[in-house]
């Protein structure tokens, strides 16, 4: 693989992961998003396809610690989502009909809060995220294309 498309696939998984908090926040701010639109699984969004394949070659190019970093976060922000997802598209809480014709769940006032203060931890991990992939980046573009070649 060429540093090119090494860089242009990290910017595109950053893309994906801002186009998945971003649905989280308008579900939180009471847009009708469907479950499917913010998977929870960290292997199912497209950040961890991305991650969990094309992104494991940065383990030739940093440090272990340094990816490790990104995964951490990674995790955390689907561990927070399953809080939030719990809130808004559990069923069990839902009576018969109401799963049957999908009548959407009401949100008590109580759990609207607990939501968005689940959302502000998200954006405050999310924002970690980010910095920890333009750092590795930056890196990325430092080096230069010979040594790109001899590290992987």
């Amino acid at each position: 693989m060429e540093k090119v498309e090494v860089l242009t696939n990290i910017r595109v998984a950053r893309r994906s992961h801002i186009i998945w908090v971003e649905h989280v926040k308008a579900l939180v701010n009471g847009l009708d998003i469907k479950k499917e639109q913010i998977p929870i699984a960290v292997t199912a969004c497209d950040f961890g396809k991305w991650f969990y394949c094309e992104g494991q070659i940065l383990l030739s190019l940093f440090s272990e610690h340094a990816v490790k970093k990104v995964e951490n976060k990674h995790k955390e922000l689907h561990d927070i989502y399953m809080k939030i997802y719990k809130i808004y598209f559990l069923l069990e809480k839902r009576s018969f009909f109401a799963r049957l014709f999908r009548v959407k769940k009401r949100i008590m006032a109580s759990e609207e809060y607990n939501a968005l203060v689940y959302l502000s931890d998200l954006e405050k991990i999310s924002n970690e995220l980010i910095t920890y992939l333009n750092i590795i980046e930056k890196r990325l573009n430092s080096i230069s294309e010979e040594n790109f070649r001899e590290f992987h």
